[in-house]
C-alpha cells in the first residue's frame, strides 16, 4: 500500500480504525488484551498502554502507517485510547487527556547506531545501546500561562519544541507594561531528560571508535534507563539545529540527529531482553548451588583464568589481573580511621596486535554495568562518572 494510500484516511476515520482495533484484537489466549491495559489504566494510574508490533500484522492499513508516517499514527492510537479510556473512567480521561500516549515493542525493523543517518531522518527506529550519559530531570513546558502585571489580560501559550515566544504586549490600549509575568502554577509541564546512548562493545568493528547518539525522553520514561543499562530504545529519527561558531544564531545549515524516545526495553547479559528488577535480581539458589560446588574444586582458579576470554591463546598473567579487577575486595577500615579501597586499577601496556583491546571489550562485556570507553573520554575524569555539562548547559552524568 502506499502512502497516497494510507493518507486517504482522515484524522477521525484512522482513530476510529485504531480504536476498533484496540477493543477487538484478542491474544492467543482469547484475552482482549488492549481493554484489559485500557482497564487498568486508572487503578494503576498509568497514561500509556503498550503495544506489541507483531498485533499489527491483523491490520496491515495502520502497520504501514508506522513506516510511512508515525508522528501521525502514534497520535491516531493517543486519540483513540483517551476515546476508549472516556466510556470507561471519564474524569481520568479528562484529567489526562494531554498525557496519553502508546509505547511500541518489538518493532522489527533493527538497526545499528550506524545506520541512523540522514535517510532515517522522520522514521520509527528500533536499536540497541549503553547508555553512557543521563541528563538531570528537568520540567518541558507544554502550556505557559502570562498574566499581565495589572491584571489586565492573560496569555496561554502552547508549546510543540523548545522554543518559547513571551508575550511582551497587552492588548490593552492604556497598559504600558511590558513584562507578562509567568504563572508557573496554572501552567503544564513534564518531566524531560536527556540520554547518551553508545554502541554496545560486541557489536563494535574492529579498530572503531563507538558511535553515539542523544536520546530526549519524557514523562515516566525519565530517570528510568542510567549510566551503564544496556536497552533496546524505540523512537522517532530527529534532527536538532547545531550552532556554528561566526554563525548567527538559528542561521546554522548544520543539524544533528538525535531520538525522540517512546519506549525503552532492558537488555540482559546476553542481549536477551528482561526488566530492571529481572536484570538485578539477587543470584538465583541454583546459580548459588553451581558456585558453591565450582568453589570445591581444586583447579577452579585456573579455571576461571581459562574461562576469561578464551578465544584468546596465552596471556594468562593479564586475564588474571583484569578478573581480580573485575570481582574486587572488601574495603578494609584501619584502626586509624582510614580506608584502604577493595577496587583495584589495571594499566596495561604492550605491543600492537596483543589482544589488549578484545580484552578490555571482553571485560566490558562481563562485568556488571560495564562501559568500553576510550580517549579524552576516560582521561578527562577516570573510568567511573563523572558530571559535565553539555551544549546546551545541561548537567549530564
Amino acid at each position: 500500500m502506499s502512502k497516497t494510500q494510507t493518507s486517504t484516511f482522515t484524522e477521525s476515520a484512522l482513530s476510529d480504525r485504531v480504536k476498533d482495533f484496540l477493543i477487538r484484537f484478542k491474544d492467543k489466549f482469547g484475552s482482549y488484551k488492549y481493554v484489559e491495559q485500557i482497564d487498568e489504566m486508572m487503578p494503576k494510574s498509568a497514561k500509556y498502554i503498550i503495544v506489541d508490533y507483531n498485533d499489527l500484522v491483523v491490520e496491515p492499513e495502520i502497520e504501514i502507517i508506522f513506516t510511512t508516517d508515525p508522528d501521525r499514527i502514534l497520535n491516531a492510537f493517543s486519540r483513540a485510547i483517551k476515546e476508549a479510556l472516556q466510556t470507561r473512567f471519564p474524569d481520568y480521561a479528562e484529567k489526562i487527556k494531554d498525557e496519553v500516549r502508546v509505547r511500541l515493542v518489538n518493532y522489527p525493523l533493527q538497526r545499528s547506531l550506524r545506520q541512523i543517518n540522514a535517510e532515517t531522518i522522520g522514521n520509527i527506529a528500533s536499536v540497541s545501546g549503553m547508555v553512557v550519559r543521563a541528563s538531570e530531570v528537568k520540567p518541558l513546558a507544554k502550556e505557559l500561562v502570562f498574566v499581565c502585571p495589572d491584571d489586565h489580560q492573560t496569555k496561554v501559550i502552547q508549546l510543540k519544541g523548545m522554543d518559547v515566544k513571551i508575550p511582551i504586549v497587552c492588548d490593552n490600549p492604556s497598559c504600558k507594561h511590558r513584562d507578562f509575568e509567568l504563572k508557573p502554577e496554572a501552567s503544564k509541564f513534564i518531566d524531560f531528560q536527556i540520554l547518551r546512548l553508545q554502541e554496545l562493545p560486541e557489536d563494535l568493528p574492529p579498530g572503531q571508535l563507538p558511535h553515539y547518539i542523544d536520546v530526549t525522553i519524557r514523562q515516566d520514561l525519565v530517570d528510568n534507563a542510567r549510566p551503564g543499562d544496556r536497552i533496546i530504545l524505540t523512537g522517532i529519527v530527529r534532527v536538532e539545529q547545531e550552532s556554528i561558531a561566526g554563525i548567527t544564531r538559528g542561521h546554522s545549515g548544520l543539524y544533528r540527529l538525535r531520538i525522540e524516545g517512546n519506549n525503552i526495553e532492558f537488555l540482559g547479559g546476553r542481549g536477551s531482553k528482561t526488566s530492571r528488577k529481572i536484570e538485578r535480581e539477587e543470584v538465583s539458589p541454583e546459580d548459588e548451588k553451581m558456585i558453591k560446588t565450582l568453589s570445591e574444586s581444586p583447579n577452579v582458579y585456573q579455571r576461571l583464568i581459562d574461562s576469561f576470554a578464551p578465544h584468546i591463546q596465552g596471556q594468562s598473567l593479564i586475564k588474571e589481573a583484569i578478573l581480580l579487577l573485575i570481582v574486587g575486595s572488601t574495603q578494609r577500615l584501619l584502626g586509624d580511621g582510614s580506608k584502604i579501597r577493595g577496587d583495584i586499577n589495571v594499566f596495561l601496556v604492550g605491543d600492537p596486535g596483543t589482544a589488549k583491546s578484545e580484552m578490555l571489550k571482553f571485560c566490558a562485556r562481563i562485568a556488571p554495568r560495564g562501559l568500553y570507553t576510550s580517549g579524552r573520554g576516560s582521561t578527562a575524569a577516570g573510568l567511573t562518572a563523572a558530571v559535565v555539562r553539555d551544549k546546551t548547559g545541561i548537567m549530564m552524568l
